[in-house]
């Protein structure tokens, strides 16, 4: 809705990473939202749940069906993207929130500067190995939003967070809330198992580390970019796990945030083998009995030795 019309009540739609609850925290300055449903991006890719035009996405995937739309991921450009028109803004930019802080008028909102200022860098992974091996501030916050650190059960506590931020609260306070500190130290205490989980089941292929967890139980909480770190002359990462149930693997590709030389297009490697992302991150869906194959092939080609890899039916 553009600033000074009439407000329509509306839910948000979005991530419950560090990048979704900020953009609910701009996006709330300027329309009355009453609900919100946080959801993986490919809940939107496959229909799998019902968005009407009183719905708001911001960080997700384009849906005909939407009131308004916010996304900044540059696969959007490449097809399959929004009508001229649509309501809301998309460009490529380091996170949603910048497009929406842009888009309302950042002067109105310069008290969540910081905020996107660190949002954009933490979606970006913009970050130096003191960022990731000890981060402060609203890098710190955001790691305890990351979905991938291994924490699960996110939805109420990015409900809190945004409450929190919502009201410009300093971020030395938000740190000090009990829920935030009891998740910033379940990462903590957990980090010595996690640095030594990565030693043993990562493995060096030329330019990949590919790092094996399916004999690991539990999976251990840790931040997802330590790995680089650890292996700081990799330019890309393959984690290995068990999906939900067993029934099928994931393989999670990632450029290197350090040594930033790989130049895959992880996004459309994953696409097919029946997965997706980003040209930096993305993940793919194995099968159980074929799952060795494919993450052989996908290492070849990310090590650049599959002249003309398979495509995937």
């Amino acid at each position: 809705m553009t600033p000074g019309t009439e407000e329509v009540t509306m839910r948000l739609v979005t991530r419950a990473d560090m990048d979704g609850v900020t953009c609910a925290v701009l996006i709330s300055q300027f329309e009355r939202i009453e609900r919100f449903l946080f959801i993986h991006p490919q809940d939107i890719t496959d229909r799998n749940v019902e968005i009407g035009p009183e719905d708001i996405l911001a960080n997700v995937p384009y849906h005909p069906a939407c009131g308004m739309w916010f996304d900044h991921h540059a696969h959007t450009a490449d097809g399959g993207g929004p009508p001229g028109g649509f309501r809301g803004a998309y460009r490529v930019a380091p996170s949603t929130a910048r497009v929406v802080y842009e888009h309302y008028g950042w002067e109105k909102l310069l008290q969540f500067e910081e905020l996107v200022r660190e949002t954009d860098r933490l979606d970006s992974a913009d970050l130096s190995p003191s960022d990731v091996t000890d981060p402060q501030g609203y890098l710190r916050l955001g790691f305890t939003l990351d979905g991938r650190t291994g924490l699960g059960a996110f939805e109420d506590y990015a409900l809190t967070v945004f409450d929190l931020l919502r009201r410009a609260t300093p971020v030395k306070k938000v740190l000090e809330h009990p829920a935030v500190q009891r998740r910033w130290e379940q990462i903590r205490e957990a980090d010595a198992t996690f640095r030594q989980a990565l030693v043993d089941h990562s493995r060096v292929d030329g330019n990949v580390v590919v790092t094996d967890l399916r004999g690991v139980e539990p999976l251990p909480v840790g931040n997802r970019f330590l790995v680089y770190v650890l292996f700081p002359e990799v330019n890309v990462s393959v984690r290995v796990h068990w999906g939900p149930g067993r029934r099928f693997v994931v393989a999670a590709l990632g450029h290197s945030i350090f040594n930033r030389t790989c130049k895959a297009d992880l996004g459309e490697l994953a696409s097919r083998y029946g997965g997706g992302g980003h040209r930096g991150a993305a993940s793919t869906p194995l099968p159980v009995e074929r799952a060795d194959q494919r993450l052989e092939a996908i290492v070849a080609e990310l090590r650049g030795l599959s002249a003309h890899p398979a495509r995937e039916g």
